[in-house]
């Protein structure tokens, strides 16, 4: 090989490799700004029927120590992370309405993000809210006596959530996000039991996207889950469980940032009832797999339950 096909080989793998962070830090903004954590992410006994007239407040504090970022269809880079300080206020209400119980909730996230890099690149951190969430659910179906319930469950998140982008993290999105979400419920005896989770999300556009204008466009997110729940007595249980999920690319005007959503995700969960109208709740969790975004190693979620 000739110097100058050297120097132009040379040349050549410099912009490849310009290019390549490049898109990397366009897939990031683009991916960060959407929620770290999700309200459509179950726990334990979630889908449990309660009476009409009950009423429930959550508090949660969700930690995410965040590692490699992957671009899908392309390199992960190894040099990377972010941790992530979530806390979520909740309010549930259950009622019944011509024979079907169901009911209604809002859940509000706030937080940070910090600490951010990819390929060593850090990025300038975020605090702020999320985009506010509404939500209805039924149970079209409940045998008490096979200790099995099925439910529906939509979700709608308008663009409320703390939003610049002029910045390269957001915890809102500005744009609205829809959920159509189906779970089943089924226990097994006095002790076993078992939440089966299947959910769809919608993306709306964001249409400010970058300083620079463009239109950021993402497909259909799906997401099964899955608890293994056992009750040691009334008041303590443990679960192991599943996420998979899939889906989600991302693109600015047609064209691929290499954002997208595939993970797999093993959950474990304890929690006590202090009282019957107290619960305390811990899930630690890890992701065995994470393709488009950045690969949380460990994440830790602490839940306050208060019914009344």
């Amino acid at each position: 090989m000739t110097t100058e096909s050297s120097r132009a080989a040379g040349a050549r793998r410099v912009v490849r490799a310009w290019v390549g962070l490049c898109l990397t830090l366009l897939a990031a903004a683009a991916g960060l700004r959407a929620a770290p954590a999700a309200a459509q992410e179950i726990m334990p006994y979630e889908f449990t029927p309660l009476p009409a007239g009950t009423n429930l407040a959550l508090g949660y504090y969700a930690y995410g120590h965040n590692t490699d970022y992957s671009i899908a269809r392309g390199p992960t880079f190894r040099d990377s992370g972010l941790e992530t300080h979530i806390g979520i206020a909740r309010l549930v209400h259950y009622d019944e309405i011509a024979g079907i119980r169901g009911g209604v909730q809002v859940f509000q996230a706030f937080g940070g993000l910090q600490d951010a890099r990819i390929g060593g690149q850090r990025l300038e951190g975020a605090f702020g809210a999320q985009n506010i969430g509404l939500s209805a659910f039924a149970w079209p179906y409940i045998n008490e006596a096979s200790k099995t319930a099925v439910i529906v469950v939509g979700f709608l998140n308008p663009p409320t959530g703390t939003y610049d982008r002029f910045a390269p993290l957001n915890l809102g999105d500005n744009r609205v996000r829809g959920t159509v979400q189906v779970g089943l419920q089924q226990g097994f005896g006095e002790q076993f039991g078992l939440d089966l989770a299947y959910d769809a999300q919608f993306y709306g556009d964001n249409d400010r996207p970058f300083p620079g204008g463009g239109v950021l466009s993402q497909g259909t997110t799906h997401r099964i889950q899955a608890w293994a729940n056992w009750r040691w007595n009334a008041a303590f249980t443990t679960s192991l469980g599943y996420t998979g999920t899939w889906g989600g690319e991302q693109r600015i005007d047609g064209i691929l940032t290499g954002a997208r959503t595939k993970i797999q995700r093993i959950r474990a969960h304890t929690g006590y009832f202090i009282d019957p109208t107290l619960q305390v709740g811990l899930e630690l969790n890890h992701d065995l797999r994470a393709v488009g975004g950045f690969k949380q190693e460990f994440g830790a979620i602490v839940r306050v339950l208060k019914v009344f």
